[in-house]
């Protein structure tokens, strides 16, 4: 999925990125630079993510809890994730949103629409389920240093869930 984002911004940027656009118009590349770093960041969260190695005291709250709230690993992954995408993430949103009551050529507010809507929309099943857990879930989820970073969601889950081989 974050590949296809990374893919997808690098070929509207570079679609877009025409010499007679891109000489003359500070809003645009100014946009295009940032939608480069964050397509960047990417691809460095990606490169570390981890499969990491649990407690069995983590082990059993973890089943426990995703058993009963599936959607929580999602939470959790896109959590750690979006936490490395930082400061390239809320640069790009902070440039989206100024970019709302400005009055742009179409070309750049073409390319913050793509840029927007590929870097921000959001599934907020897995933050109900989240959010759905009781304060000692959360805390004791919360608590669990090696769900910080990004993690293979996958791969975790097999380890939770004793499926690993």
């Amino acid at each position: 999925m974050n590949r296809k984002i990374v893919i997808i911004f690098t070929f509207v940027s570079s679609i877009i990125s025409c010499s007679a656009f891109a000489g003359d118009d500070f809003h645009y590349n100014y946009l295009n630079d940032k939608t480069i770093n964050y397509s960047n960041k990417i691809i460095a969260c990606d490169n570390s993510k981890i499969t990491p190695k649990f407690s069995d005291g983590e082990i059993n709250t973890l089943r426990r809890i995703i058993s009963e709230h599936p959607l929580l690993l999602a939470y959790l992954s896109v959590k750690s994730y979006n936490a490395c995408l930082q400061p390239e993430r809320g640069e790009l949103a902070e440039v989206l949103l100024s970019y709302q009551s400005l009055d742009l050529p179409p070309y750049t507010l073409n390319l913050a629409k793509s840029a927007q809507e590929l870097a921000f929309t959001q599934d907020y099943g897995p933050i109900k389920s989240y959010q759905s857990l009781s304060q000692n879930d959360q805390k004791a989820i919360n608590a669990i240093i090696a769900l910080q970073q990004p993690f293979h969601e996958f791969e975790v889950f097999e380890s939770i869930m004793g499926m690993e081989p």
